[in-house]
């Protein structure tokens, strides 16, 4: 009689078990899509500044890949702005899923990554994390703390999304 029991409550309790879970996957195959439509919309280059009261850094951002929740690319110093300046460097990023942002970004300075800096990577301004979110179709807006360098103030993020067609053509819509 024992023995009975036993097998039937572990056959109960096995059915409930696979009966639960059947939702729970189909509900975190749901989360991950749409988790990979999220880091896929940020796929492009960036025109992007980090703004604070000591000045204005203008650079272009690269999103080239893709793989779940983490993109990677690399960000390089805009020479419109800066022509004398080289400042290079991978970057890695995560979707972040928190109510004040999106997405948290960060560069790779490691032998793995080559990167041009004019100072050591610690020293390096932007060697932080940059918070940021979409806020409209192709501008993405946030915020980076300075840890490196507490005299400095917390930056603004912003950037929005180029292609080179709309370069290539002019203001009247005819090909240069």
């Amino acid at each position: 009689m024992i023995r009975h029991s036993i097998t039937r409550l572990t056959v109960f309790v096995l059915a409930a078990f696979y009966l639960c879970s059947i939702p729970m996957q189909a509900n975190s195959q749901h989360h991950n899509r749409i988790m990979q439509q999220k880091t896929a919309a940020l796929l492009g280059d960036y025109h992007i500044s980090f703004r604070s009261p000591a000045g204005i850094l203008r650079y272009i951002l690269h999103i080239d890949s893709v793989q779940g929740m983490f993109f990677y690319g690399s960000m390089e110093n805009d020479i419109r702005y800066h022509p004398d300046r080289n400042d290079r460097c991978a970057i890695k990023g995560l979707l972040a899923g928190h109510s004040k942002y999106d997405f948290i970004m960060k560069p790779l300075i490691d032998r793995e990554h080559p990167s041009t800096l004019p100072c050591q990577p610690h020293e390096w301004l932007l060697n932080n994390k940059t918070y940021f979110s979409f806020r409209e179709d192709n501008i993405i807006s946030g915020y980076m703390l300075v840890q490196n360098d507490y005299a400095s103030p917390s930056f603004r993020f912003s950037g929005m999304k180029y292609e080179e067609e709309d370069e290539a053509t002019g203001l009247a819509g005819v090909s240069k």
